[in-house]
């Protein structure tokens, strides 16, 4: 496998350590998979972890701001997940189903749908944060925003998941997969997404979780470890419950 390659990729897609195989027929998805697993799981912890701090009286500047530093480090997976999907995945879905075409214009339309309801979410989290407008108003604007976000991703993955992903999974053959893992690498710096994977792999199985970090260069893989998952950790143990 290409050096590019050696390390995890953005949006969630890992460039596995020499040797790795996949669990099973066909590509190994676990960054996918995780990653949709991820989504489903964040986007309504964030509304419960909201609506329990106002509730509780506890929905300050400082708790807001916490909230959104845990947000935005969800937001760059999803980014890179998204990004990644639209410049290198589906063009290599494609090339073994031409016939889904139309579903990747779709999927690609529906991006850019999304992207307008994280910027909203966004501007809510940081008008909690900053004190500006009616709270109440604001508050119920952001979890009505959230909740709509959270139903139009699960429709969003369900289609990813029933069209293009068994074709990544198995018409894409070993050989286009490993080029498309190394064309992702190709101008990224891990340093933009590294400090993400604590949240992407918060609940992953041991299994998943090892074949993410396993192609890491050994002094990355310290830093993670020593700095980047206590630090992630710290910021969880800080916020209101979920």
């Amino acid at each position: 496998m290409p050096a590019t390659t050696d390390t995890t990729q953005p949006g969630g897609t890992p460039a596995p350590p020499a040797g790795a195989t996949a669990p099973g027929p066909g590509n190994n998805l676990t960054g996918f998979t995780i990653t949709h697993d991820l989504i489903r799981r964040v986007i309504p912890e964030l509304g419960r972890r909201l609506a329990g701090a106002a509730k509780a009286g506890a929905l300050d500047t400082a708790t807001a701001e916490r909230l959104t530093a845990w947000w935005r480090m969800f937001t760059t997976i999803l980014d890179g997940h998204h990004t990644s999907e639209d410049s290198h995945v589906w063009p290599v879905v494609l090339e073994a189903e031409p016939g889904l075409a139309e579903v990747a214009r779709a999927l690609e339309e529906q991006h850019a749908s999304l992207d307008d309801h994280l910027a909203g979410i966004d501007e809510g989290l940081r008008g909690l944060a900053a004190g500006t407008g009616e709270r109440e108003v604001v508050l119920t604007g952001l979890l009505t925003r959230v909740a709509e976000f959270d139903a139009l991703m699960h429709d969003h993955l369900r289609l990813e998941e029933r069209t293009m992903v068994p074709v990544l999974r198995e018409k894409v053959t070993a050989e286009a997969y490993r080029a498309m893992l190394a064309s992702l690498a190709v101008g990224h710096d891990p340093m933009d997404f590294v400090p993400t994977m604590p949240l992407l792999l918060e609940q992953a199985a041991p299994a998943a979780r090892e074949f993410m970090l396993g192609g890491m260069p050994p002094a990355l893989r310290a830093r993670y470890d020593a700095e980047f998952e206590p630090a992630y950790r710290a910021l969880v143990a800080s916020l209101p419950a979920g």
